[in-house]
């Protein structure tokens, strides 16, 4: 009887436990809940409250949700929207996008600030930044699609107004300049009759300055052409050489610390925009000497690789670090380094050549250490005859 007694007491023991058990995981449960309920809580304040537009949709591109902000924004209210495709947002000419982008998401890609254009329900092009995120479910698997879109119209017009404000103030500055350029170059020819070495050499170091001024100004107008879509390449079938000899000379002219040595360029013909390819050198060659103080060999290098022609432009001046040069094709980008913080520049010449390049089908490169020097090389088309 006594072992049945302290059986029971035991079995009695261990249900209450388990139920005490169980009364402390309802009581987590609960927790849990309210805790979810509190952050479901905030994040559809978030929501709300945004000034962005936060739309969900399917990997279909179906909306299954849209914020108020998407309402003010584009225009469409949640019920016009909710089950609608995105594509009621995209323009005709953009729907492509939409493919690519659900590509990469399907495959857990994040797109972060991509810069398009999206259509109100008025039909006004709106310019947006938009970031768009994989929405994943407890077990990683990919279920939707969130899309957060900031409307940067006013952004762009105000861009549009900076550049041709830069635009004319470049074109109105480039005028005078051109003629203190012609008049100085008439002084150098009398002084140069007359031997008067004082003059020679004063205007001939003017002449250098109004042309560095009449380089700049001409980045700053290429510049607002290549961001207004109006910069014009024409290709034609040239030799190589003797533009290369030309920017050359007139790069030795700038400086009397460097040697500037051409290498294997002669008897190469290019099909290619002979103005434009002359800016992308000529500004490689003004960086060589203008990143090299101490002076040094400034070498252009031209190399037959089958049907191309690789050039490029080596100095052995102060370098670039690795960090630099991830971003040295940037727009307005500099190198911080104290070696040069009083070269003159905006930061355009690079991002320029670059840009000039890929209308050529090309792309420049970058090789440098610091303290030893740098090479900025591109490759062309040869012309066949």
């Amino acid at each position: 009887m006594k072992e049945k007694l302290a059986h029971y007491e035991r079995e009695n023991y261990k249900l209450i436990q388990r139920v005490l058990e169980l009364e402390r995981s309802e009581i987590e449960l609960r927790k849990a809940a309210r805790s979810m309920e509190e952050k479901s809580a905030t994040l559809s304040a978030i929501i709300k409250s945004s000034d962005d537009a936060i739309v969900s949709k399917t990997l279909d591109g179906i909306i299954t949700s849209w914020n108020s902000s998407a309402e003010r924004i584009f225009g469409y209210n949640e019920q016009e929207m909710i089950g609608q495709p995105i594509l009621k947002i995209i323009p005709e000419d953009r729907q492509d996008e939409e493919v690519e982008i659900l590509s990469k998401l399907r495959r857990g890609i994040r797109v972060d600030h991509f810069e398009t254009k999206r259509l109100t329900k008025n039909g006004i092009l709106l310019d947006v930044s938009l970031t768009i995120s994989p929405v994943r479910n407890t077990a990683g698997a990919i279920i939707g699609l969130s899309k957060i879109a900031r409307d940067i119209s006013e952004k762009k017009l105000e861009e549009h107004r900076k550049h041709n404000f830069v635009a004319m103030v470049s074109h109105e500055l480039k005028t005078p300049l051109t003629a203190i350029t012609a008049y100085i170059q008439i002084l150098l020819q009398v002084s140069k009759k007359d031997s008067n070495p004082f003059y020679l050499t004063t205007l001939t170091r003017a002449e250098a300055q109004a042309k560095k001024m009449i380089s700049m100004i001409q980045d700053f107008l290429s510049l607002a052409r290549l961001e207004e879509g109006k910069i014009q390449i024409n290709k034609e079938k040239f030799e190589l050489h003797p533009l290369i000899k030309d920017l050359a000379e007139d790069a030795q002219f700038l400086t009397r610390k460097h040697t500037i040595n051409l290498v294997s360029c002669d008897n190469i013909w290019i099909y290619g925009d002979p103005e434009k390819l002359g800016h992308v050198i000529m500004n490689l060659l003004n960086n060589a000497i203008k990143y090299s103080p101490e002076g040094g060999a400034i070498t252009i290098h031209c190399e037959k690789q089958n049907d191309y022609i690789k050039i490029s432009v080596k100095d052995e001046g102060v370098g670039i670090s690795p960090i630099d040069q991830k971003r040295l094709f940037e727009r307005f980008y500099r190198v911080n380094n104290d070696k040069i913080k009083t070269v003159s520049g905006f930061g355009i010449g690079l991002y320029l050549a670059s840009e000039i390049l890929r209308f050529h089908d090309s792309k420049i490169q970058v090789e440098s250490q610091e303290g030893i020097g740098s090479i900025f090389s591109f490759s062309l088309n040869i012309h066949h005859s």
